[in-house]
């Protein structure tokens, strides 16, 4: 059973207060899922529309108010209308702001799409102050177990940590299997490797030959492919685009651009460095992560790909909560020290990430770049169930399984 926690804050009016709700991320994320078992649970399944189906367009032409025929006599409570996929009619904008400015004290609604939706709702400010924008996630442990989740209770960084969570069993074994596998639903849920591999490929197929191709002008798709099969070896340090320019014989601006095209299609996403009171630290470069961790072979990168998306999915959540401007980078000098993760709070660290399979020794370059930081939390997170130790310099290494149980 799968209980789509951080989508709950998009389908929860406390969260929205009066604004529509607005759920985008990748392909397969399983978006219309959990929105129509949603609407079932509540007994409004007749409130889900997808603009891609024949059936909703015949009634849009007959009545441009046909979402209203199912809905329950007038209540204190609003009802809740779905448009899925609505980004894709003309002048969507335009349409859904006079159905919000119209209907807004008698229906919440919820608009679902994945990188069309992100991309289009940046262009133009007509529905600017009506809506909130919500990404759902791949999968994390706290999706999977048999808990009700009560967000009032999770720890964020302002709060003091006196208490780790103790190990959990079916927690633990289900973070294993998530590392193993995938976060995407339908291969996690297939647990078979084979089946993981062909629908791997589909996907992929999918981002580059049709919604790069629909969202941008990029020609040079055997490029993009080639891209595609260079980053793996590349995750998880610093890219240098330059040196990818050669490989790829293609202009700076080129690469540029089909990493952009990647980000918008939720293929990769990207981190900068952290560079304040960091002498000597590296300014430019980015570190790249796979929205899908399981695309990695390399276990130690696969390992720290998976907790960065845990860690962009648990800033994501503070950040709509409403619990102040969280961002995540990494932190390296020219020296080569390095920390993984910076996570921010108002542009000051709030705590550190480093990321390792088995080593439970935070080595001196994570140590240094920590006290020019002014020695704020910090946790070397391991692939090692169970596992809590504070260390002298004050570091905790800490198995993931207990680490993810603090986060969002």
């Amino acid at each position: 059973m799968i209980n789509r926690i951080n989508t709950t804050w998009g389908l929860n009016k406390e969260f929205l207060h009066n604004r529509m709700s607005f759920i985008c991320g990748p392909r397969q994320i399983g978006k219309t899922t959990t929105v129509r078992e949603f609407l079932r649970k509540i007994g409004q399944e007749k409130n889900y529309h997808n603009w891609d189906s024949i059936g909703v367009k015949r009634k849009f032409a007959k009545n441009k108010l046909f979402f209203t025929e199912n809905l329950p006599p007038k209540s204190k409570e609003k009802s809740w209308v779905v448009f899925d996929e609505i980004h894709k009619y003309p002048k969507w904008k335009n349409l859904l702001k006079g159905f919000f400015d119209e209907f807004k004290d008698e229906i919440q609604f919820a608009v679902t799409g994945s990188a069309r939706l992100d991309l289009f709702r940046k262009s133009g400010d007509s529905l600017l102050g009506r809506y909130f924008l919500y990404k759902m996630f791949p999968l994390c442990p706290k999706d999977l177990i048999k808990k009700k989740y009560d967000y009032s209770l999770q720890w964020d960084p302002t709060q003091d940590l006196n208490e780790i969570p103790t190990a959990n069993k079916e927690f633990s074994g289900i973070t294993s299997e998530l590392i193993s596998m995938s976060g995407f639903p339908e291969p996690f849920l297939k647990g078979s490797k084979d089946f993981y591999q062909r629908w791997q490929e589909n996907y992929l197929s999918l981002l580059i030959h049709e919604d790069i191709r629909d969202l941008t002008n990029i020609a040079h798709i055997k490029k993009l492919e080639t891209l595609v099969f260079l980053l793996p070896d590349r995750i998880g340090a610093p890219l240098s685009l330059n040196s990818l320019t050669h490989l790829l014989e293609c202009s700076y601006g080129s690469v540029k651009t089909w990493l952009e095209a990647f980000e918008k299609v939720f293929l990769l996403f990207c981190i900068s460095p952290y560079t304040s009171k960091i002498s000597r630290s590296i300014l430019k470069e980015k570190k790249y992560y796979f929205w899908d961790w399981g695309l990695l072979e390399n276990k130690g990168q696969r390992f720290e790909n998976f907790v960065a998306v845990q860690l962009l999915r648990a800033v994501t959540s503070w950040n709509e909560w409403g619990k102040g401007k969280y961002e995540l980078f990494y932190a390296r000098t020219k020296e080569k020290q390095e920390v993984d993760f910076v996570i921010t709070k108002n542009k000051k660290p709030a705590f550190l990430v480093e990321a390792k399979l088995s080593d439970t020794e935070p080595n001196n370059g994570f140590k240094n770049i920590r006290a020019k930081l002014s020695n704020p939390p910090a946790f070397q997170v391991v692939h090692k169930d169970g596992h809590y130790k504070r260390t002298s310099s004050g570091i905790i290494t800490i198995g993931i399984d207990r680490f993810l149980q603090l986060l969002p």
